[in-house]
């Protein structure tokens, strides 16, 4: 790395912090009001309150990094320009694109680690701040369902679980499964009082199995899967994760990227085209809002270098005028991709494509 590289961020990622820490700040106290009478009630450790309020910056982080990468690209190239270093650096034949090369790596470096922790971190951390929100900070470690019922298109199989926790789905009670024909009759109907994901097998615990006939009637009587009742049989035909039964019962929000296109792999046919457009515009929303990090630089480096010759505010009110005019035409992409008026990625990618386009306009303009 080069000195100019490590001086241009040196002084791009110490605002860069400080406007990350104030705007989580914000975010932090804003909720804190709401939520104090519930923390001196309930009186959790100090490291449940912590890790609360950290996970409850997840879904703010879509619109606090780029706001804050824009701020600290304005700050940044104003005192740069304001101390006529960019004119020595050009002055020396350094190319101004060159000069930005620091600038869009810290965009790019941003976009992909948001994308990593939407893929592993963000959507199991809104979920637990939600059950504690809801449990009124009370921390509970079991999420039970009643039921979960979990139907397979590929292989035919429907899944009924009485007794689901979501925090400790390879343990299973209450199992029953049902295999269908083509036309959705029963073939079989296996009972089981616990079913344990083991070294990628199930085993069901003293299974009992019922047959029935070409027309849906039961044939014989229901009878032991093992040698006994009490067997622990191996299920070696039953490849179903306990991951895809969570997701049957996880709130959409809550998935990441490879639940949600495991999901809609199995069960697409079976929505219908709003809720199919609503899903799969989530799916690839999730994969485009990282980029806004990106983009963001896109448009604030040509705004930035011209501060000198128009003056700090006219920078920043450019520059917030763009975000927030991207945010806008975002909102317009949720509206007409989840409604299917257009296909979903294309209202997901929409602002993406168009600021993109704008950003870069913009710096081949630069002068």
């Amino acid at each position: 790395m080069k000195l100019i590289d490590k001086h241009l961020l040196r002084e791009f990622l110490i605002p860069l912090t400080y406007c990350l820490l104030g705007f989580g700040m914000i975010i932090v106290v804003s909720e804190l009001f709401g939520d104090v009478s519930r923390i001196m009630a309930a009186k959790p450790p100090w490291h449940v309150v912590v890790r609360f309020y950290i996970s409850v910056l997840g879904p703010s982080m879509q619109y606090l990094v780029p706001a804050s990468l824009m701020l600290a690209t304005l700050y940044t190239l104003y005192g740069l320009t304001n101390n006529n270093e960019l004119v020595a650096m050009r002055a020396s034949g350094i190319s101004i694109y060159r000069i930005m090369v620091p600038f869009l790596g810290v965009g790019i470096a941003f976009s992909l680690a948001t994308a990593a922790l939407n893929e592993t971190w963000i959507p199991h951390a809104m979920q637990w701040a939600h059950e504690m929100r809801e449990n009124k900070f009370w921390d509970v470690e079991t999420r039970v369902f009643d039921q979960c019922i979990y139907l397979n298109p590929v292989t035919a199989r429907q899944w009924i679980i009485k007794d689901f926790d979501t925090k400790n789905p390879r343990f299973l009670k209450d199992v029953e499964v049902k295999q269908e024909t083509p036309e959705g009759l029963r073939q079989s109907v296996i009972t089981a009082k616990r079913g344990d994901y083991l070294d990628g097998q199930w085993w069901f615990h003293g299974p009992r199995i019922q047959h029935f006939g070409p027309t849906d009637n039961p044939v014989g009587d229901v009878e032991p899967l093992g040698a006994d009742a009490d067997s622990i049989v191996e299920m070696r035909d039953y490849d179903e994760l306990p991951s895809a039964f969570v997701s049957t019962v996880r709130p959409w929000a809550f998935l990441n990227i490879r639940e949600m296109f495991r999901y809609l792999r199995l069960h697409e046919e079976s929505l219908s085209e709003r809720a199919r457009a609503e899903k799969r515009y989530a799916m690839h929303s999730h994969l485009s809002g990282p980029w806004a990090c990106l983009i963001v630089i896109l448009f604030a480096i040509p705004a930035g270098t011209r501060t000198g010759r128009q003056g700090m505010l006219v920078a920043v009110f450019t520059a917030i005028g763009l975000l927030a005019s991207f945010y806008t035409l975002a909102q317009m992409g949720l509206i007409i991709g989840s409604t299917g008026l257009v296909p979903p990625a294309v209202g997901a990618w929409l602002a993406n494509g168009v600021f993109c386009v704008i950003g870069l306009v913009m710096m081949a303009r630069i002068r």
